[in-house]
């Protein structure tokens, strides 16, 4: 699991006044909206006695109330009124918590967990979202699974022909065709062609059969996020299905997927319903697949004799040196230690920007411990 990486938290229409619990990472967070309307993201263990403050409450004034003792934290995660003091804006200075960047694009909360923004790679573009020759239907679900094991599972070429029937055309239609990795400032992004199965009924109309479909991957590292753009009607009708899929790791064995499924095609929302059904027979065999997978706690990094075969691990090997590349940063956390530090009753949170502006003592509870950079 990494630091300084954007994250999903939650979607924006679940975000109100009322706080409401998150956990990634491993840790726990508080998310709500200030009077302005502005998302905020908190670490949601109060420093006074260790209390859930997405059990408290919100007020006018934008701050959040802790629900043991009352305690009051603003936006930035500094508490401004303790109510049992004699003067109740007498505070201590280590009397704050965490709090991190927030963004809200995509009709989804983006929160920066980490200490560096500076240094996380950047948001990436959903042109079809504000595009209104597309419609989308939304889907989530959370996998028992770590989130190496739940993205791969689709970050791949020839399970499409394994697990889900779609094969490669030619002699042997389970060997993908050569291909290409392009790297990209925030991840990498390939293509293949591939012979999709027969549609049938209304479905049949929207493509031009014989001719192939162009299927486009493209991995963003923020949010670990996986987007797939397939012309379904054939290569070059622009007849497409684009989907998003976001991965959240919740834990060391539990990860938040989120979906967004595009079509330019049969735009009325009647065909919703079969649209997204389409999609989740293909979501819940790579479900399936993601939750046997072992061992259950990667190490972050492929095993140091797992096998590679041709073209068949291109996308893995791209996809464990984007990882890499957060590794020789120092963002991995010590799970090992972390699983320590949580057994021994160190509390220990995700570091925020605040901690690079001032001295480490100026908080109560310390930042995870994090392998050095290699």
């Amino acid at each position: 699991m990494f630091i300084n990486t954007w994250y999903v938290a939650a979607r924006q229409s679940e975000l109100t006044d009322k706080p409401r619990q998150v956990r990634m990472l491993g840790r726990d967070f508080v998310l709500f909206r200030n009077p302005a309307g502005n998302a905020v993201c908190l670490s949601s263990v109060c420093v006074h006695r260790g209390a859930n403050l997405a059990l408290g409450r919100c007020h006018d004034d934008g701050t959040l109330a802790c629900p043991f003792h009352g305690w009051r934290f603003n936006a930035e995660g500094v508490c401004t009124s303790i109510p049992s003091n004699a003067t109740p804006t007498d505070v201590p200075a280590r009397a704050r918590v965490d709090s991190y960047p927030v963004s809200e694009r995509f009709g989804l909360i983006w929160v920066l967990l980490g200490d560096n923004p500076d240094a996380a790679l950047p948001l990436f573009d959903m042109p079809e979202f504000d595009d209104p020759s597309y419609r989308s239907v939304t889907y989530e679900d959370v996998w028992s699974a770590n989130v190496h094991w739940s993205k791969m599972v689709n970050l791949d070429h020839v399970h499409l022909p394994i697990v889900h029937g779609t094969g490669f055309g030619g002699d042997n239609p389970v060997r993908p065709p050569e291909h290409e990795i392009e790297t990209l400032p925030n991840g990498f992004r390939t293509q293949i062609h591939v012979q999709p199965p027969q549609l049938k009924g209304d479905w049949q109309r929207v493509r031009e059969q014989g001719r192939g479909v162009i299927s486009r991957l493209t991995y963003f590292v923020p949010g670990f996020t996986l987007r797939g753009d397939v012309e379904i009607g054939g290569a070059g009708s622009g007849t497409r299905i684009v989907f998003y899929e976001t991965s959240t790791p919740v834990d060391d064995e539990t990860t938040q997927m989120r979906w967004i499924f595009f079509r330019n095609f049969m735009t009325g929302p009647e065909m919703d319903a079969e649209h997204l059904k389409r999609n989740l027979k293909n979501v819940g065999e790579d479900k399936v697949m993601a939750e046997a997978m072992q061992p259950r706690h990667p190490s972050g990094k492929p095993h140091p004799r797992q096998m590679l075969v041709d073209r068949e691990d291109r996308l893995m090997q791209a996809y464990w040196q984007a990882m890499q590349q957060q590794r020789d940063q120092g963002f991995e956390i010590d799970r090992e230690r972390l699983r320590q530090c949580d057994a021994a009753g160190d509390y220990r949170v995700i570091p925020s920007p605040a901690r690079r502006r001032g001295p480490a003592s100026a908080f109560v509870y310390d930042a995870v411990p994090m392998l050095p950079a290699t």
